[in-house]
């Protein structure tokens, strides 16, 4: 018996009405179309609610559907059954789990209707059903009215805590405030910007040579799509531009670029420019809001390169790795879910002398260690201290007066290393003194940092030196190692 005559006559007769229906779209106006591709979804509708065997009469397309869409939602749909089903959730619990509608859920799984990218975010965010972003159909999703895909908040992040926190802090005896407040509210985010807009550091940023870069990234990644992760973007200027340089290299626009930071203000700053500039250039952005040490937590970001057949390029520009407070650390432990044929690009501050020289000849020598910038940009200096000891001056609860001093630091994790450590020097009205260390900026031997990572499982891929001999700074690709893997061609 075939498929058709084992077909019930209700079944039958809508399928001749859905065929009918099909044949009656070609030609029409656009108005008309969209009446009778309605009529059309809600034919669909009836037949996957009498038919049990859904593989039998797959999805089919409709006028502006390929059929390689059409497989893709099918293959979105079975997998999605599969995962609920093997989660031991119900249509209705995984529904509640994804704050999805009970019913939106069952129209996407039947093929009813087609899954917006507002309920693919829901999806993914189901722990249980251990999807991935490779898996979902964004490309052949439906566009949500008011609504793009383009930020996410990572799990487990409060900002509002981390503020409270940061007040605690500013108003202890001292200590060390970690980094990433410095940016987490409107006014910091703003004088950062202000930085970034000063023209000898920007220029300095933008000698980086993140065309060369981007070169020796394709020939890294062949023709797998690239998935760009911008850890500590700030306003995201060095990002954009290594993307411009990987779409007109690459000759296609298969890029996503993840911005992942700590502060919403600059978040959206960054996010803003980067879709005004790339968006007639081919490329996806996304905003992540969360704390870049807790990336493993966000499971988005870490499928399998092999089987989704793309390659992910984590960035740490702007010297963030300079500012972390243990860099082996974070490779080890921050970076642990990326696998194999994985990239890093990082830039880091040169040393300006070996730590084997006295540290008299190392604060000599470096500009960042003088009390007094000879021959530097006194106004980036103050834009500097204005921005470290801003939050200390907008936290504390009494009036303070605050100088930042620094001063050098031998006791480095990597070898030959030496920290710059940005230390605020409080004096409160009652006329107490305290002292905070609000920024931390390494320098580096280039060889000896290669070793260093190198032990953590990154190969240096390339290097490219910039900044000339008043500030030094070197740009590093590196390659997490394992076994060879094929480049799809």
């Amino acid at each position: 018996m075939s498929a058709q005559q084992s077909i019930p006559w209700e079944q039958q007769a809508l399928h001749i009405a859905i065929d009918t229906l099909q044949e009656a779209l070609s030609g029409k106006p656009k108005e008309q179309q969209e009446a009778l591709h309605m009529s059309l979804m809600t034919l669909r509708g009836f037949l996957a609610a009498q038919s049990s065997v859904d593989e039998e009469f797959p999805v089919a397309p409709t006028p502006t559907q390929s059929s390689m869409d059409v497989s893709r939602i099918n293959k979105f749909r079975q997998l999605l059954s599969e995962r609920r089903t093997m989660a031991g959730l119900s249509p209705a619990r995984l529904a509640e789990l994804a704050g999805l509608p009970e019913s939106a859920l069952c129209n996407i799984e039947s093929g009813r209707a087609l899954p917006t990218q507002l309920s693919l975010l829901h999806l993914l965010s189901v722990p249980e059903l251990k999807l991935e972003v490779s898996d979902l159909p964004w490309e052949v999703a439906e566009a949500d009215p008011n609504f793009a895909l383009n930020c996410w908040l990572a799990p487990g992040f409060d900002p509002v805590k981390m503020i409270k926190e940061l007040s605690m802090q500013v108003n202890s005896f001292g200590g060390h405030i970690e980094q990433g407040y410095l940016y987490m509210d409107p006014m910091s985010a703003a004088d950062w910007c202000a930085i970034a807009d000063l023209k000898d550091y920007d220029e300095m940023q933008s000698s980086m040579q993140l065309d060369r870069a981007a070169g020796v990234i394709l020939e890294q990644s062949g023709k797998m799509g690239l998935d760009v992760v911008a850890l500590g973007p700030g306003s995201a200027r060095n990002e954009v531009r290594l993307i411009e340089q990987l779409l007109a290299q690459g000759g296609h626009g298969d890029v996503r670029l993840y911005l992942l930071d700590i502060s919403q203000p600059l978040l959206s700053v960054a996010y803003r420019h980067a879709a005004e500039t790339l968006a007639d250039r081919g490329g996806v952005v996304f905003a992540i809001q969360g704390n870049f040490h807790h990336l493993p937590r966000y499971g988005q970001l870490l499928y399998s390169p092999q089987r989704a057949h793309r390659r992910r390029l984590v960035t740490m520009l702007g010297h963030t790795f300079s500012n972390l407070e243990n860099e082996l650390r974070f490779v080890r432990n921050s970076l642990v879910g990326f696998g194999a044929g994985d990239l890093l690009l990082l830039d880091i501050r040169l040393a300006y002398a070996s730590t084997d020289r006295p540290p008299e000849e190392i604060i000599e020598r470096d500009p960042g260690l003088l009390k007094s910038r000879r021959g530097g940009n006194s106004a980036l200096r103050q834009r500097w201290d204005d921005f470290l000891a801003g939050p200390i001056r907008r936290y504390a609860h009494v009036q303070t007066e605050i100088e930042v001093q620094r001063v050098l630091d031998l006791s480095c994790p990597i070898p030959g290393s030496y920290a710059v450590d940005a230390r605020a020097r409080v004096r409160l009205s009652s006329g107490e003194e305290r002292e905070f260390s609000v920024y931390y900026s390494r320098r580096y031997d280039p060889a000896k940092l290669q070793a260093a990572l190198s032990r953590e499982g990154w190969e240096t891929v390339a290097n490219w030196a910039y900044g000339g001999d008043g500030n030094p700074c070197m740009l590093f690709l590196l390659r997490k190692s394992g076994p060879a893997l094929r480049l799809v061609e």
